[in-house]
């Protein structure tokens, strides 16, 4: 059994294209601010308001929802539209994307392999690797939380 294999087969019949926003943690992007307080421009068109280089790349995904009881601290968030539940959501990723906790998967319409714009974005809150034999890695279950898509958010699409 190739479960690396079976995954692939699974997203190349069931899967989409999703863009990864890679966070460079050794790298602040030029928004981020000692003087204020170590804040980055949540609108910024570089880093996608988090505060570092990133990396965007095109991975393939396939994703279900996750349950997240209304009791769960946290699970309501205070957003500029207003409270929201959480939204959470379990991706499946091949063995090779090495997702880490608050990198960015975001979901996007595509016209011919291209990003138009931004449907969802959701925060990596949790990168499971699920080991096979010999404990290598055969892929990641990653579990994500909304965030609200800003206009930025859309103008950075375009202009990376």
């Amino acid at each position: 059994m190739d479960i690396r294999k079976d995954l692939r087969n699974v997203l190349d019949k069931y899967g989409y294209d999703a863009i990864y926003i890679r966070r460079d943690k050794r790298f602040r992007c030029e928004c981020y601010s000692e003087r204020s307080g170590g804040q980055s421009r949540t609108d910024c068109p570089n880093c996608f308001g988090t505060g570092f280089v990133t990396n965007i790349e095109k991975v393939r995904t396939r994703r279900t929802i996750s349950s997240v009881p209304e009791s769960l601290v946290r699970a309501r968030k205070n957003f500029e539209i207003g409270n929201l539940s959480a939204k959470a959501y379990v991706y499946y990723l091949e063995h090779d994307i090495n997702p880490k906790e608050g990198d960015l998967l975001i979901e996007a319409e595509w016209k011919n392999g291209v990003p138009l714009s931004i449907l969802e974005k959701n925060v990596i809150s949790i990168a499971d690797p699920q080991r096979g034999n010999k404990g290598r890695t055969e892929f990641y279950q990653i579990y994500s939380y909304f965030e609200p898509v800003r206009e930025s958010d859309q103008n950075a699409i375009s202009y990376n």
